[in-house]
């Protein structure tokens, strides 16, 4: 699903290039009414997602309360199932006495992208990733993207994001900033991302699929 997939599989199997193909999934979204979501904030960043540890989201926590420096009022609001790995991370924070972080459960799609309509934008702290969807869906609904510049996230998201070191509490905090301070820039993320993630299309990716399922029943 990533030429740094493609790559990661090589290094452990060994597995030549006439075999192994790689075709993008895509970040379409489903246009339609939106349905709000209640959330304590009026300003805030996010995340969609599981929470294991490699998608980052304890030192994206840390980040947030540094940036409360700056916006006190500024939330980060958490989106996905309520599960084990998910409330580990609820009590790390609770123990720390972080503030202004909501995890809100799972959310129907409606809600979901009714919230990537009204962030201030959608950081993506992940140390690895095949190909990384929530992203390119959050651009789709012109949502400015802060994310991780390990694995493939550079390949997919291209110039539409600003990027931070993953393992850099601080840049993660950097990074934020320069979004949510510069409109400029802001707006300029924003344009790239519908361009961005118009590259990609689940029509497509489904008729390469079928094209390499053909020419491999004709060999």
């Amino acid at each position: 699903i990533s030429e740094t997939t493609k790559r990661e599989y090589q290094d452990f199997s060994g597995i030549s290039n006439e075999k192994i193909s790689v075709i993008y999934e895509a970040g379409e979204v489903q246009r339609g009414e939106l349905e709000p979501c209640n959330i304590p904030f009026k300003h805030f960043i996010m995340y969609v997602g599981q929470q294991p540890d490699y998608k980052n989201i304890r030192r994206l926590g840390a980040a947030h309360q540094r940036l409360l420096k700056k916006y006190p009022d500024l939330g980060l609001v958490l989106v996905g199932r309520m599960n084990a790995e998910t409330k580990r991370n609820k009590a790390f924070f609770e123990s720390k006495n972080y503030r202004n972080i909501n995890f809100t459960g799972f959310l129907p799609d409606k809600q979901r992208d009714w919230l990537f309509t009204k962030t201030a934008a959608y950081v993506f702290p992940s140390l690895m990733e095949g190909f990384g969807l929530p992203p390119l869906e959050a651009m789709a609904y012109g949502t400015p993207v802060v994310s991780s510049k390990a694995s493939c996230m550079p390949e997919m998201l291209g110039d539409a994001a600003e990027y931070f070191d993953p393992l850099n509490v601080d840049d993660i905090a950097a990074a934020t900033v320069r979004v949510l301070d510069n409109s400029t820039h802001r707006q300029a993320l924003i344009n790239k991302g519908y361009r961005q993630v118009a590259k990609y299309s689940w029509r497509r990716m489904a008729k390469e699929s079928l094209e390499i399922y053909q020419n491999a029943l004709n060999k």
